[in-house]
């Protein structure tokens, strides 16, 4: 009875490790590229990533369709990213 409940507990601590791992995969998920062409679906919000190889510097907007990863230096970028936070300032 003992070694069951340690066989259940240690598939246990394996799929939470596991699932662990996903998570925190997704979170530091990064751009590895930057593109300069202009969004055109609705942008629900953005981040700023800074460069630490192999992520590049880049803004990342979230759309309805997912995450673009957009080059900083785009003078649209600075431009939606100067509206969305005046937009946050309101809210």
């Amino acid at each position: 009875m003992l070694f069951q409940m340690m066989r259940s507990l240690s598939i246990l601590v394996f799929f939470a490790c596991i699932a662990i791992s996903v998570a925190t995969e997704k979170e530091t998920a990064c751009c590895t590229e930057a593109s300069s062409k202009k969004i055109d679906i609705p942008i629900t919000g953005f981040r700023v990533q800074q460069s630490r190889p192999p992520c590049v510097k880049a803004v990342i907007f979230y759309t309805s369709k997912g995450t673009v990863c957009s080059h900083w230096k785009e003078t649209w970028v600075k431009q939606k990213v100067t509206e969305l936070r005046k937009l946050q300032a309101i809210e």
